[in-house]
C-alpha cells in the first residue's frame, strides 16, 4: 500500500468530520487526579534527559529549489511531477522555477491523489454535529489513555507528551489515534518543521494566475448518514495501539532523520530522501481508521488500491490528449514499488528522473519504453 501522504488522506475522509480543537481548549479540560501525577512524574523524566540528537540538526532556511520533477513520456506528451513531502521546514523560502514555467503553461494541473467525502449537511448542520463530533475523537466509557494503553506503552507515551505537549490534560481522553496525531503536531513545531503542502499551494496559485484547468484526482465518497456514522465512530472499538507504537516509536528513534529528510527536499537531495526512507506512522494510524466498521460499511474499504488506480486513470487521459500536464504527489507515494510511478512503469511508460536526460526514443514519439527506476536514476553520475 503507499504511504505517507496517501495514507494521511485517507485518514482525513474521518478527521474532516471532526473539528481540530485549539491547545487552548484541551488543556481547559480536566483529567483525573492519577493521570496528572503520571504527568508530573514523566515531565521530571524528560527534563532530566539529556537534550535531543534532532537539536544538533539545523533546519535550512532561505530560498531552497527543491527537488526536480519526474516524467511519464508518451510519444511527445509528457507528464511533469513534483514530489511533495511532509514535513517541511517551516521557515523555508521556495523558489522552483523550472515548476513555476511548467504549470503557467500546462494544457492541465493534476491535484495529489487523494480521497473527497461528501456529507449534504451545511454550515447549521455541522454546528448540530459538532457535540457528536467532539465526543467521537475521546475514548467510549470515559475512558482515558491510562485504561486503554498498555502499562509500557502509556509510560513511554508520558515521556513524550511531556517532552512535547508539556501538562496538557485534554489530550489523555482522546482515542490513541487522535492523541498520537496531536502528539507528532507539536513535535513538528518543536522542531521547526510544519505539515503544510507548500508545494501545491503554489502550484494551484500560479495555475490560477495563468487560467491553467486545474483537474482534482481522488475517489469521492458520499456519506448519507454523517450523524449516524459518527455515533456509530463513537461506540466503536478502534485497534489504534499500532498507531501510537509507530508514533512514539518515531518520536524516540528518528527525530533526527525528520529534519534531515526535509533539509534533503529542499537542496534536492534525491540520494539522502531514499536512504532515509522510513515507514510514516500516518500509515499505521490511517488503517486503524479505515479498519472500523463505522467506515468499511460505508465504502472506505480498499481505498488505497482505487486511489491509486483514479490517479493512473487520470494521468493516462492526460498523456493521450494532453501535451504538457503537471501533477503534485507524496515522494513516498510516487517512488514506493507499488506507487504511481511503480504502476505507470507497469503499462510500459518511460519514466524519466531529474536529470536523466530523455533517450532518442522518447523523443521521437515511439511507443513508452521501460527504464531503469527513478531512485536509480537519480543517483549521482561520474563525471
Amino acid at each position: 500500500m503507499p504511504r505517507h501522504t496517501l495514507a494521511l488522506a485517507l485518514a482525513t475522509a474521518l478527521f474532516s468530520l471532526m473539528p481540530r480543537v485549539s491547545m487552548a481548549q484541551t488543556v481547559a479540560e480536566t483529567a483525573p487526579a492519577a493521570v496528572d501525577a503520571a504527568a508530573d512524574a514523566a515531565a521530571e523524566t524528560a527534563d532530566a534527559a539529556a537534550p535531543l540528537a534532532t537539536l544538533e540538526t539545523v533546519v535550512v532556511t532561505g530560498i531552497q529549489p527543491g527537488p526536480g520533477l519526474w516524467q511519464i513520456r508518451k510519444g511527445e506528451h509528457t507528464l511533469w511531477i513534483m514530489a511533495t513531502l511532509s514535513p517541511l521546514p517551516k521557515r523555508m523560502d521556495w523558489e522552483p522555477r523550472e515548476l513555476d514555467a511548467l504549470v503557467a503553461r500546462a494544457d492541465r494541473v493534476l491535484t495529489s491523489p487523494g480521497v473527497g467525502v461528501d456529507a449534504d449537511i451545511g454550515f447549521f448542520g455541522s454546528l448540530r454535529l459538532l457535540p457528536t463530533a467532539l465526543r467521537a475523537r475521546n475514548n467510549p466509557d470515559d475512558q482515558t489513555l491510562a485504561d486503554v494503553l498498555p502499562p509500557e506503552l502509556y509510560a513511554r507515551w508520558q515521556v513524550q507528551k511531556a517532552r512535547y505537549l508539556g501538562r496538557d490534560r485534554g489530550v489523555e481522553d482522546r482515542r490513541p489515534v487522535f492523541a498520537a496525531y496531536e502528539l507528532m503536531d507539536e513535535a513538528f513545531d518543536d522542531l521547526g518543521l510544519k505539515r503544510d503542502n507548500i508545494v501545491w499551494d503554489r502550484v494551484r496559485r500560479i495555475a490560477d494566475r495563468n487560467d491553467r484547468p486545474i483537474v482534482g484526482v481522488s475517489v469521492r465518497i458520499k456519506i448519507e448518514d454523517p450523524r449516524d456514522a459518527l455515533k456509530e465512530f463513537e461506540r466503536s472499538a478502534v485497534d489504534d495501539l499500532g498507531c501510537m507504537e509507530a508514533t512514539l516509536a518515531r518520536l524516540e528513534t528518528d527525530t533526527a532523520n525528520m529534519v534531515e529528510r526535509a533539509n534533503a527536499w529542499a537542496v534536492g537531495d534525491l540520494r539522502t530522501l531514499e536512504d532515509l526512507r522510513v515507514e510514516s506512522e500516518i500509515r499505521a494510524c490511517a488503517l486503524a481508521l479505515l479498519g472500523t466498521d463505522a467506515l468499511k460499511k460505508r465504502g472506505f474499504d480498499d481505498l488505497p488500491k482505487r486511489v491509486v488506480d483514479e490517479w493512473v486513470r487520470v494521468a493516462e487521459e492526460s498523456l493521450a490528449e494532453h501535451a504538457t500536464t503537471v501533477a503534485v504527489a507524496d515522494y513516498q507515494v510516487l517512488t514506493n514499488d507499488d506507487g504511481l510511478l511503480a504502476a505507470m512503469r507497469a503499462k510500459g511508460y518511460t519514466i524519466l528522473a531529474p536529470g536523466e536526460a530523455p533517450q532518442d526514443d522518447t523523443i521521437t514519439g515511439s511507443e513508452p519504453t521501460e527504464s531503469r527506476s527513478a531512485i536509480d536514476a537519480a543517483a549521482p553520475r561520474p563525471h
